[in-house]
């Protein structure tokens, strides 16, 4: 019995401790995507998350505009950050991100070139949708339960067509109605049957769009229950295709165009976008 619990005792004592995962934070910039055009002399809303693989613990995000001479921290717990910059000087921009965390700084993982006050137009063959990632902002369920028309300002950097309004769902998830405006015209609207969390409503006919004018995208919802997230259009939010302007979000509670605006709320409308065929 004593040589039995002696062995036993050798195992333990020899049994391999798992190894702490090791630190490699990495910063990711999501928004504004490579190469677009950004205004002169604007707030610009800048995106991003970060990782750490298993160990986890990222603290912070480093942005440089100056190609590194000088980084400028954010906070990004939770493994996300954003930004606003205003940029002042034409021409390009490169921003570059590293992550950190307690006790380990990343190197500067990831760069993302703009152009200030420009007229580039990236390469886009396929359909794309906006993606409204999330930030430090949390997104809520409004306890809200008036019938309301949620919406968002948006213009595109080339002609094409919306073909679909994706919805982050909140706490109401009956029938809506997706809609697009012009001016206070309404273009079309799309009849959607209830659903949860998130739905891709498509339209029975595209909408053609053309470069520079703003649109509305938006849905009605009879029994309010909407997601918001507010405080977010803060700045421009630059993807290609997509330019949505500073307070983009709007409203409206009595019915038609909905224009009326509250802290720069976001719906979770997000449009997608099918180019026109090269030629046409």
């Amino acid at each position: 019995m004593r040589r039995i619990a002696v062995l036993l005792l050798a195992l333990v004592l020899v049994s391999p401790t798992p190894a702490l995962a090791a630190d490699n934070p990495v910063a990711m910039i999501f928004s504004p995507t490579a190469e677009v055009s950004v205004p002169l002399n604007q707030p610009l809303l800048v995106i991003g998350g970060a990782v750490n693989g298993e160990a986890g613990g990222i603290t912070e995000v480093d942005f440089s505009t100056d190609h590194g001479t000088n980084w400028t921290p954010v906070d990004a717990r939770g493994e996300r950050w954003s930004v606003l910059l205003f940029p002042s000087v034409p021409g390009p921009l490169t921003i570059h991100a590293r992550a950190r965390t307690a006790s380990t700084t990343g190197p500067a993982t990831v760069s993302r070139t703009i152009h200030v006050g420009g007229t580039t137009v990236p390469a886009l063959e396929h359909e794309t949708s906006l993606f409204l990632h999330d930030t430090h902002n949390p997104a809520v369920n409004d306890p809200d339960e008036q019938p309301v028309e949620l919406g968002m300002r948006v213009a595109v950097d080339r002609p094409g067509s919306i073909t679909a309004l994706i919805l982050k769902r909140g706490s109401y998830t009956g029938p809506v109605t997706a809609r697009v405006w012009s001016n206070g015209t309404l273009l079309a609207e799309q009849e959607a049957p209830g659903a949860a969390y998130s739905q891709r409503i498509t339209f029975t006919t595209p909408v053609p769009v053309v470069a520079g004018t703003e649109y509305v995208v938006s849905y009605y919802t009879p029994a309010g229950g909407y997601k918001v997230t507010e405080n977010y259009f803060a700045g421009n939010l630059v993807q290609t295709p997509f330019k949505i302007p500073v307070n983009a979000g709007v409203y409206s509670y009595s019915g038609g165009f909905p224009a009326d605006t509250w802290f720069g709320s976001n719906y979770g409308i997000e449009p997608v976008f099918r180019p026109q065929a090269s030629g046409l």
